[in-house]
């Protein structure tokens, strides 16, 4: 019987310490990344505004279901991401989004005509409340690797 409060005890500790370490984490999150296609700004826009078409191009989306407000991707994994578009112009788009794991944010890309095509710049900031969901984003989510993918098969899309 002793041993059981023990590791109870140790469990509960335990779980302190997760906690702990969560809230200490930061709870904004952010990923950057940049890229040239070789195309103009309104063809660029066209191909992220046609959210439907995303499913064939982006890994990792199964489903858009169109809502009254925006949006919603359906994951792989099941999760369910809605957005909301705030600006969608040549120049700059901006979307908010929530996901039923928890968090939420901004995603904002910037084009830049250039010679040879349109520079995008994109950076996604996502608020994450929950302390334990700060610390699995961290130790599985990668946000600039997941903007840099996600620009790369923008190019392949546009370009291709």
């Amino acid at each position: 019987m002793r041993i059981v409060v023990w590791i109870g005890v140790i469990l509960l500790l335990l779980a302190g310490l997760v906690f702990l370490l969560g809230w200490a984490l930061p709870a904004t999150r952010e990923g950057r990344a940049e890229v040239v296609i070789a195309a103009p700004p309104a063809r660029i826009v066209a191909v992220i505004a046609d959210v439907e078409a995303q499913t064939g191009w982006r890994q990792g989306i199964t489903a858009i279901e169109r809502t009254a407000e925006g949006w919603v991707e359906v994951t792989a994994r099941g999760e369910r991401i809605s957005f909301v578009t705030e600006e969608m112009g040549e120049a700059r788009i901006r979307l908010r989004f929530a996901s039923d794991a928890g968090y939420s944010g901004v995603w904002e890309a910037v084009l830049t005509p250039e010679t040879g095509g349109t520079r995008i710049a994109v950076v996604e900031r996502a608020e994450i409340p929950s302390p334990l969901g700060r610390i699995l984003a961290r130790l599985f989510f990668d946000p600039e690797e997941f903007a840099t993918m996600y620009l790369a098969a923008l190019k392949a899309r546009v370009e291709g």
